[in-house]
Parts: structure tokens; sequence; C-alpha cells
């Protein structure tokens, strides 16, 4: 996966992406939850280079991490009318 992120396109937002996706999986450790802003995730699976299969499949998981996160909330006017 972090071999993917250097052939990654540069987009803003790619070294946030990468040093996230590094401690995440820091050699030696057991590997964390990678976590990313939803309009980062969007920019970074639009562009993500998959040359094999492993990295494919983590494009698919986070697609459909993407397709599937709950709607910004939006701000209501609170205001009595």
């Amino acid at each position: 996966m972090k071999e993917a992120v250097e052939l990654t396109p540069h987009f803003e937002g790619r070294l946030e992406v990468r040093d996230t996706l590094r401690a995440a999986l820091r050699p030696g450790r057991a590997p964390r939850t990678v976590t990313l802003d939803l309009p980062l995730a969007e920019r970074f699976a639009g562009r993500l280079v998959s040359p094999d299969l492993p990295t494919a499949l983590a494009k698919v998981k986070l697609l459909n991490a993407i397709r599937n996160a709950p709607a910004a909330p939006t701000e209501t006017d609170t205001r009595a009318a």
C-alpha cells in the first residue's frame, strides 16, 4: 500500500495520506486503524494507483467506505420565526 501511494499522482493532501499510512503500517507493530477526512479520502481514492491485488482490494474497500459514509450534518436555522 505504501508503494501505491508513492505511485499515485500528486494531489492536495497526498503527504498527509502518506504520513498517515506510514504511521499505521510501521514494521514491527500491529497495523492500526487509518482515519482520513472524507474529502481527502475521496481525492485519494480517485487517484490511487492499484499495481497489485491487495492494493486493488484496499481501493475497493476505501470506495465502499466513502460511499457508505454518513452524510455531513447540515446547519439548520434554529431562530424563532
